[in-house]
């Protein structure tokens, strides 16, 4: 078992996917292009704290707004659909809602089995809208399934490890995002 104080490099197989999650996340907010993002429990805190570090980088990059929303914060729309569909469309009715063809939707997920995010990776799919995922434990479908994967390969179960490590992921990422956008002013 890995002890929990092993450096992001013990868990992650694929650095390379960050710049190339980085790469894709500027060129949606380059084509002013909307970013979904979703999770479940812990993903879902993680899913909301990513749309804060994004949604502050429109103030030092005034070109270019951020369009990023957590699709996991209005309880009224989430109950309502789930009641009305079921728990497993709460995100492909509101991205069926919202999304268009070019968007992107960033899947954080633990397992990446969740049949709320299966379902909107589906989708996303069929519809044109690309996927990033950020996945723990082995990946789960989420892993095949998704355009662009960052996947933090733990023990099934390991959820600390892996919240932590999806957050602090979102944070690198925002922070990359940030720096070259200023670049490219």
């Amino acid at each position: 078992m890995k002890k929990y104080n092993e450096t992001l490099r013990d868990y992650y197989s694929n650095p390379l996917n960050i710049e190339k999650a980085v790469e894709l996340i500027i060129g949606k907010i380059i084509s002013e292009k909307s970013i979904w993002v979703i999770g479940n429990g812990g993903s879902a805190s993680t899913a909301e704290h990513f749309e804060i570090d994004m949604m502050f980088i429109k103030q030092v990059t005034v070109e270019k707004k951020v369009k990023v929303t957590a699709l996991t914060s209005n309880s009224a729309v989430i109950t309502a659909i789930a009641n009305d569909k079921g728990y497993e469309h709460i995100f492909s009715t509101q991205l069926e809602r919202k999304a268009q063809k070019e968007d992107l939707c960033i899947i954080i997920s633990a397992s990446g089995n969740s049949k709320n995010l299966l379902e909107a990776s589906k989708y996303c799919k069929n519809n044109g809208i690309q996927t990033l995922a950020i996945l723990g434990f082995d990946g789960g479908d989420l892993l095949k399934s998704s355009d662009l994967t960052l996947h933090f390969k733990t023990g099934y179960g390991e959820y600390g490890i892996v919240e932590d490590v999806h957050l602090s992921v979102c944070h690198q990422i925002s922070q990359l995002v940030l720096a070259e956008l200023n670049t490219r002013k």
